[in-house]
């Protein structure tokens, strides 16, 4: 009986090989390739030799061309499988900057600990190890397009749009607040028009009186009280799209009522003098608290306590400034306070700023913006199954170790039969 096991198991895999080679007529083995030799490898799987199937190993990057071209081999009934290697998941996008100044700001997605490197046409503009978040970067020069490289794959996104900037409307009253927040913003390249309140009947004015809309306004930034009747277009401005700074003090207007409060608490006083010393210059600011509300969300905290706030209100932005007399930071901050202190309005500006958009042309760089990810979607999970491992990717040295071993046992079993 054993004997007859064995030759028939033998027999079995000679039929099992036949029909393999009758189906693999004229088509190659198993091919083996990785992302540097694809190109090559591609032409010649697809005229010259059709292999069984392919593995892919990832060492590079894989151009949108490339894969493809290996989806339309699994789709004619080759096999691909890939694997990762030291690739890991890697995305990136790439957005102008709301600022005068110019600027793209990349947001990457890649796995902690990971060296994530920046790149344009030019050559490398950066590197970080990312953190849990992953990382962001920006690059002032405006590239046409980024790439994002984390090990072996990196992720190509276009800058697609160009931006229009409208103007600031800056409310409040007459004094140094006002004088310096503007005196920021202009510095960083904003147009500023300006209402300011200098007595109960008298204002100054900057720029000529228009209606608001997000037509011709980027932002209002309300600092305090402002002259009379200024204030009444600013929630349907903001309701349509606008972007609003409100000051705490300011919330207290009654045509501003609903869009945000002051905590009912102690101001935070004011560190005289100017704490130069520290990390965080806004630290030697006095604090107005801002309250907290549902579908409010505390961007910065001082003493647990929210110092900057934003929320959307239909389809626009708000934001909440609890700080005071910012201009103490430009005047009695250090060296680099002035820098500092229009970097830091001109941030909050950008955040909540209406701005038109002006689509470019798309660079002829080919985009990917999640190669990684596009893997998956067109081949599958990686593996790292390589072509010869399988049953179907069996070696001929393991197939004639198993048929040599049938026949030994076939043999023995006579032996031992014919002594009995």
């Amino acid at each position: 009986m054993l004997e007859g096991a064995a030759h028939g198991l033998a027999l079995g895999i000679l039929a099992w090989l036949l029909l393999g080679s009758l189906r693999g007529s004229g088509a190659g083995p198993a091919e083996s390739a990785g992302t540097r030799s694809l190109p090559a490898s591609l032409p010649r799987w697809s005229t010259v030799v059709r292999p069984d199937r392919v593995h892919l190993t990832i060492d590079g990057d894989v151009s949108p061309t490339a894969l493809d071209w290996l989806a339309a081999l699994v789709r004619t009934g080759v096999p691909v499988r890939w694997d990762a290697g030291r690739a890991t998941p890697v995305a990136a996008v790439a957005d102008p900057m709301t600022d005068p100044e110019g600027g793209t700001r990349v947001r990457a997605a890649a796995v902690a600990g990971v060296t994530v490197t920046l790149a344009d046409g030019l050559g490398s503009l950066d590197s970080v190890t990312a953190a849990r978040g992953g990382a962001t970067f920006l690059a002032r020069s405006g590239p046409a397009w980024i790439s994002v490289r984390a090990g072996p794959l990196a992720a190509r996104a276009a800058v697609a749009d160009s931006l229009v900037l409208g103007r600031i409307l800056l409310l409040g009253q007459v004094g140094w607040e006002s004088k310096f927040v503007m005196a920021a913003l202009e510095e960083r390249g904003w147009r500023v028009e300006a209402r300011l309140g200098l007595s109960p009947r008298g204002a100054v004015l900057q720029g000529a009186a228009r209606l608001l809309d997000t037509s011709g306004y980027a932002a209002v930034i309300v600092l305090d009280s402002a002259p009379p009747g200024s204030l009444a277009t600013v929630p349907a401005y903001l309701r349509s799209g606008g972007g609003v700074i409100l000051a705490t003090s300011a919330t207290r207007a009654p045509a501003l009522r609903g869009l945000g409060a002051a905590q009912l608490a102690a101001t935070l006083p004011a560190r005289e003098p100017f704490d130069t010393t520290g990390p965080d210059p806004r630290r030697s600011l006095g604090l107005v608290p801002i309250a907290e509300v549902p579908g409010q969300v505390a961007l910065e905290r001082r003493s647990g306590r929210a110092a900057l706030a934003a929320r959307r209100i239909d389809r626009g932005r708000l934001l909440i400034v609890g700080y005071q007399d910012t201009w103490r930071w430009r005047m009695a901050g250090g060296g680099d306070a002035a820098q500092a202190h229009r970097a830091w309005w001109a941030d909050l500006v950008g955040a909540v700023a209406y701005v038109g958009r002006i689509p470019r042309p798309l660079s002829a760089v080919g985009t990917d913006e999640a190669p990684f990810a596009h893997l998956v979607d067109r081949l599958g999970p990686p593996s790292a199954v390589g072509p010869g491992a399988g049953t179907a990717g069996m070696s001929d040295g393991a197939m004639f170790g198993i048929l040599a071993g049938l026949l030994v046992l076939g043999w023995a079993s006579r032996r031992f039969r014919g002594a009995a």
